[in-house]
């Protein structure tokens, strides 16, 4: 009983130090009462179901397959990062915990395509009224995270301010942060792995016309 008893205090503390947290809401979906003005889309060359399968369809919101979720700076600093499907640039760190991710087109945003609508609110650890730098990235679930996702894009940075937790409404991310879409992580050459090839595309062509000769 009594062990009952402070294990009931001690969750009650905690609950009450999340609400007395800013906090902000991954939410573009409610927001609009159903009606999202910026959602997620497919890029070229995507898998509809984020792995495999038929390719999405350019410009067509992106299904339950796919997650979004944030990164995030205490403030405004000036960061030079345009949407793309890179990792947000430093100083933006990973939002993580409760309500730092939600699947995109869920049963909370009514399944609809490139909405999303977190079950409950990101607490930040920082102050009510705290202005907050972020970009939203979105991936495919499978990966298991943004930064091993072979599809994958993010938004160019925009602010929010933190609100109380049982604040209503809360903090919604802003239809400002705009349309994003996903695209493919082609790895790309490093110039010695190039050279290297070359060499050896040459060596099998001289090789090959002393053999001739």
């Amino acid at each position: 009983m009594k062990k009952s008893l402070l294990l009931g205090i001690a969750g009650l503390a905690i609950a009450g130090s999340a609400f007395g947290q800013g906090t902000i809401y991954l939410d573009n979906y409610a927001q609009n009462s159903g009606l999202i003005n910026a959602g997620v889309k497919y890029g070229a060359g995507v898998p509809a179901n984020g792995v495999s399968g038929a390719l999405g369809t350019v410009g067509a919101g992106l299904s339950s397959a796919w997650t979004v979720g944030l990164y995030f700076v205490t403030g405004t600093p000036s960061i030079n990062d345009p949407a793309g499907n890179g990792i947000p640039a430093s100083p933006l760190n990973l939002g993580t915990g409760g309500g730092s991710t939600t699947q995109v087109a869920n049963a909370a945003a009514g399944g609809t395509p490139g909405a999303f609508f977190a079950s409950g609110v990101f607490n930040t650890g920082l102050a009510v009224g705290t202005t907050i730098t972020m970009e939203l990235v979105a991936y495919n679930t499978s990966a298991g995270s943004y930064a091993n996702a072979l599809y994958r894009g993010h938004t160019a940075p925009f602010t929010i301010t933190t609100v109380l937790g049982t604040a209503v409404p809360p903090a919604y991310t802003p239809a400002s942060f705009g349309t994003f879409s996903v695209t493919s992580v082609a790895p790309v050459p490093e110039p010695s792995t190039l050279a290297l090839a070359g060499l050896g595309g040459f060596g099998m062509l001289m090789a090959m016309r002393r053999k001739q000769a």
